[in-house]
């Protein structure tokens, strides 16, 4: 039985990590690291500069037509780095 001042070492690490403010920075690196899962080999290679800002994925491609095509797939990849994350990590995709 726990104690009232008692929690496990995940919360106690939760915690650590929210009040450092690291928790954005530790879910883009999760991101950069499984992006081509996330969005396929070959977008993957045609994407740069992944950044996480105040719950912002900007991102950017090196052509047009793979933009529009990104810009389509948004909710989706919202949808999926969120369900990887474990919480609402991401609110908006940025294109560019």
């Amino acid at each position: 039985m726990k104690r009232r001042n008692e929690q496990s070492l995940a919360e106690a690490i939760g915690g650590l990590i929210e009040g450092a403010g690291m928790r954005e920075r530790l879910d883009e690196a999760a991101f950069t690291a499984a992006w081509s899962e996330v969005v396929g080999a070959m977008i993957a290679r045609h994407t740069t500069g992944l950044r996480l800002r105040k719950g912002i994925l900007t991102l950017h491609v090196d052509s047009a037509p793979l933009r529009q095509e990104m810009v389509y797939m948004r909710g989706e990849i919202l949808a999926r780095l969120n369900e990887r994350a474990g919480h609402e990590a991401v609110k908006e995709v940025v294109v560019r």
